[in-house]
């Protein structure tokens, strides 16, 4: 591992462990499993971080993601579970846009759409940009409805149907992923011209 990552590698694993021993006391199956889940992806982005090189930064921005995934989950602002909150009332029932929820999946997207455009102008060749911009965004999509299998596995498995939402919410859900997703490409093509 990269020294610059240490830092970030070390606090981002300490809290997922917290995280998991917190919902393993309260029996919260959902968090657990999530908690599991993306320990192993940060393991698999470190691992890949040996060949993609990816910048420090961007792995910090994944770190504050897996901070903010289970503060969303986790704490709850008087009554109101912090991913139900809804941060500006843009749009009332049954969109109830804009919630935390659908901010961290644009954020979450963001950086996805950053860290895919890293690996795969590895293997683009130079002159292919817009082709690695609409593959990079296609791939940072298909990495959101893996999310949302998750989320649905959780929903069969762990019983947490009232935790992850409706089908308006999953919809929300992929329109805010691809948002990010389209920022978070179109942000790092710049930065590399």
């Amino acid at each position: 591992m990269k020294k610059s990552l240490k830092i970030p590698a070390t606090i981002t694993y300490l809290f997922i462990f917290a995280v998991i021993i917190y919902n393993l006391s309260l029996g919260n199956l959902e968090f657990l499993g999530y908690g599991l889940v993306i320990g192993l992806l940060y393991f698999i982005l470190l691992k890949a971080d040996k060949y993609y090189n990816f910048s420090t930064s961007s792995i910090w921005l994944f770190s504050i993601w897996v901070f903010t995934q289970f503060l969303g989950g986790n704490l709850y602002v008087k009554e109101t579970r912090l991913y139900d909150l809804i941060l500006i009332n843009i749009l009332g029932d049954p969109f109830y846009i804009l919630k935390y929820d659908q901010l961290i999946h644009a954020y979450t997207y963001f950086v996805i759409g950053i860290l895919v455009y890293q690996m795969m102008s590895k293997h683009f060749q130079k002159g292919h940009k817009k082709s690695l911009i609409l593959f990079a965004i296609l791939a940072s999509c298909g990495v959101g409805l893996l999310n949302e299998i998750l989320e649905f596995s959780m929903v069969v498995f762990a019983d947490a149907a009232d935790a992850v939402g409706d089908y308006y919410n999953t919809a929300l859900d992929l329109v805010f992923n691809l948002i990010g997703a389209i920022i978070g490409v179109w942000f790092i093509s710049k930065l590399k011209n």
